[in-house]
């Protein structure tokens, strides 16, 4: 018979009553000297408790494909869009259908025995077990092959924050690949995968998808588990498929869709897997399609931008749907909310270490640990987003009572219903993916705000869904001819009707083109890469 480990002692150190005393300032606590002395002797009854939590193991489930290659990073001969932080191989089933199919994973996802660095300078850290959808990637066959660059704690939208340095677009090296997930993006566009995972919590596995010219969707809040993600957010944070066709795309969030009781994220009941490749040849005729006035302004989007959304509409009703605009008032403040909220979320999420509360998924205890110890030791080197966050949540909830965090959490109910209420006349709705067709990266270092500046001028159309929860699925549009780079459209649906943004989807994509593959810019023409945490 297994016997107890019999801890002589337990781990956490029981607080004096002068600690104590301190503690109960920072909660707005007076507590007299005997009351500091009753609740010392309280705790330390109450923390043998919390002690017996490190005798007990809960599990967690086997790593089923444990052929793995941590490999290393790598150079700009081998990577010359910056689009990895490293390479690996990890070698899923030898069936499936992925089967064949290579796949980078944006590095704030965990792949067990692989570290995780979020493109951050501060403390990495080697998970054990991996995210939900990179088990079923491999599980549908796909081969893990690298992690891919990121903006640093993937807090901004055009890459350039990365410690690593920014990825660079497939299609013009000297432009900014998008953010974060720009590594995934320029990854998938030069061929060096053919699949890749992105992270989107405001637009950012859409705008890279956009800059790159290929395809992604923000699945509908839940469908897809963001288990092994470095969190933003539960309710904001979610994980998307990309890839260079619409097809490819579609077969990839059928494999990574559906519950799993280690998502984090909750929803009203079980989200059910999606069969979007079904629905690829099912066309649109007869569907009703709304153009959202707000998120087409001519001040707002670029001319090229505006020429490819047009197109698109063209080719749709083509098909055979019926083209209108509609009108969502609150589209234009949905960046206003997200940041309110988010400077709130985001600094709740960091005083629990990352771990984010009130949810019945699993966590990740070292990760949690790894987090809590780079707020504490190294949170200078935070990116200047989540700087924001911090400064800006601890104020409002400080001095203003988290009242603004109240108003923004009615005012999101709003948007979204003022969505639901667009879609009881419309089967979709359509926007430009990002108003603008990829930046010029810069060349120097910048200063904070600079940066911050730059890191939002494309995510008005965007970050609108991951307030709302609804699916939108970003398809290349054209080809801007000022710049020779790719537009994109972004396709809404209801909520959990993911696959009908396919159908869409698939009628763009033939009337605008798959985007070719492959380096269209020699690697030459680019800056000369800057050393290691340049910015």
């Amino acid at each position: 018979m297994a016997m107890p480990r019999g801890r002589i002692r337990g781990f956490v150190r029981r607080p004096t009553p002068q600690e104590l005393s301190e503690l109960g300032a920072t909660e707005h606590l007076s507590l007299t000297p005997r009351e500091a002395e009753q609740y010392a002797q309280i705790l330390d009854r109450t923390f043998a408790g919390v002690d017996r939590l490190d005798e007990l193991h809960a599990p967690t489930p086997p790593l089923t494909y444990t052929d793995r290659d941590p490999g290393g990073p790598v150079d700009d001969t081998e990577d010359p869009f910056h689009a990895f932080i490293r390479r690996c191989h990890v070698k899923g089933a030898p069936g499936g259908p992925l089967a064949g199919l290579t796949v980078g994973v944006k590095d704030n996802l965990a792949v067990a025995g692989v570290p995780v660095t979020n493109a951050s300078r501060t403390l990495s850290y080697t998970p054990t077990s991996d995210a939900v959808v990179v088990s079923r990637l491999l599980a549908a066959g796909a081969d893990v092959t690298g992690k891919t660059n990121l903006d640093d704690f993937s807090t901004s939208g055009t890459g350039e924050s990365s410690w690593y340095g920014p990825a660079r677009n497939a299609v013009d090296p000297t432009r900014s690949a998008g953010g974060s997930s720009g590594g995934s993006g320029s990854a998938v566009r030069s061929g060096a995968v053919d699949l890749a995972i992105g992270v989107d919590e405001g637009g950012s596995a859409r705008i890279p998808a956009s800059f790159n010219g290929i395809v992604s969707i923000k699945p509908t809040q839940g469908l897809v588990p963001s288990h092994g993600l470095t969190y933003m957010d539960h309710t904001i944070d979610a994980v998307c498929p990309m890839a260079g066709t619409v097809e490819l795309t579609a077969r990839m969030l059928d494999v990574m869709s559906g519950h799993s009781d280690r998502d984090p994220q909750w929803v009203r009941g079980t989200a059910e897997p999606t069969n979007a490749v079904a629905a690829l040849g099912e066309g649109v005729a007869g569907l009703r399609i709304g153009v959202v006035t707000e998120g087409r302004d001519p001040a707002l989007c670029e001319p090229g931008v505006l020429a490819a959304l047009e197109s698109s509409c063209a080719a749709l009703e083509a098909a055979g749907a019926t083209v209108t605009p509609v009108s969502i008032p609150l589209w234009t403040d949905a960046w206003a909310i997200e940041t309110t909220l988010l400077m709130h979320l985001a600094w709740l999420n960091a005083q629990s270490d990352g771990a984010g509360y009130a949810h019945l998924g699993e966590v990740d205890v070292e990760r949690t640990h790894a987090f809590g110890l780079v707020r504490r030791l190294e949170a200078d080197s935070f990116p200047p987003f989540f700087k924001v966050w911090l400064l800006g949540g601890r104020y409002l909830h400080d001095k203003y009572f988290s009242t603004y965090f109240a108003k923004a959490a009615n005012l999101r109910r709003a948007l979204t219903a003022q969505l639901d209420a667009a879609f009881a006349g419309f089967d979709l709705l359509l926007t430009p993916t990002t108003p603008q067709v990829a930046p010029v990266l810069l060349d120097r270092p910048a200063e904070d705000p600079e940066l911050l500046a730059r890191g939002t001028t494309m995510v008005s159309n965007t970050c609108v869904l991951n307030l709302t929860g609804h699916p939108a699925l970003a398809v290349p549009s054209g080809v801007d001819p000022e710049t020779s780079m790719p537009a994109s459209i972004q396709i809404i649906a209801p909520r959990w009707q993911d696959a009908l943004t396919f159908r869409a989807g698939a009628v763009v994509e033939d009337a605008a083109g798959v985007m070719p593959g492959g380096i269209t810019a020699q690697p030459a023409t680019r800056p000369e890469p800057q050393p290691a945490g340049s910015r």
